[in-house]
């Protein structure tokens, strides 16, 4: 049997019910689209996935001021790309539509094996899971340089497997037209700039228990369903 491992954070409640509340109306033979719906859950995904990824890592591992502005002013710039897309395809899905963003939706939520907590995730291969662990390994070893380097590698990959998951397949699966393509083309270049920027200026200064506890956040982000 083949385990798949997943890059995965728990979803908020309020995440959580206006996406199982979308999902079971659109299942359960809706009747028109749900525009604000889509663009409450969209920009509250984000908003949750700036929080994971960038400024609760940035915090726990007690960054400067200037390393953690750097870090806001990433996620400023890419919430505003995303909530460009977002506000514009959102008002133009049809029901069609929204019921396929409904089905992605179910496909990339899981529930912990108590039921406790949801989770957004999305698969990574062996070969990058490993990349991470490796990683962990060579700072816990000492090797920070070592590490640095691994740990950019690794970020650099998972961020764009994020992007084909997050944006670029859902965009192909509700078959924009031609300038809502564009639109979302431009968003997700917008936010692949901004996270390899925070990548590659923040990661290589990391001091030796920052690297540690970043290593240890992202990897504890590593997950199986």
């Amino acid at each position: 049997m083949t385990t798949t491992t997943y890059v995965a954070f728990p979803s908020s409640e309020t995440l959580h019910r206006t996406t199982d509340g979308f999902i079971r109306r659109m299942n359960e033979g809706a009747r028109k689209a749900e525009p604000e719906t889509v663009e409450t859950i969209m920009k509250t995904f984000v908003e949750e996935a700036l929080g994971t990824f960038f400024l609760k890592p940035a915090a726990m591992a007690g960054l400067g001021s200037g390393q953690t502005r750097l870090i806001r002013m990433a996620c400023d710039t890419i919430a505003k790309a995303t909530g460009l897309v977002v506000g514009r395809s959102a008002r133009k899905m049809d029901l069609e539509q929204n019921q396929a963003a409904a089905r992605y939706m179910d496909d990339i939520r899981f529930q912990s094996e108590d039921g406790g907590t949801w989770y957004v995730a999305f698969p990574i291969d062996e070969a990058l899971a490993e990349k991470g662990r490796q990683a962990r390994r060579l700072a816990d070893e000492g090797r920070e340089a070592e590490a640095r380097d691994a740990l950019v590698a690794y970020l650099r990959e998972m961020t764009e497997v994020a992007l084909d998951w997050y944006f670029e397949k859902p965009v192909a699966l509700l078959h924009f037209g031609p300038i809502l393509r564009k639109v979302a083309a431009v968003g997700i270049d917008t936010t692949r700039r901004a996270s390899f920027g925070v990548i590659g200026k923040v990661i290589p200064k990391l001091e030796r228990q920052q690297l540690l506890h970043s290593v240890h956040y992202y990897c504890g982000m590593q997950m199986t369903f």
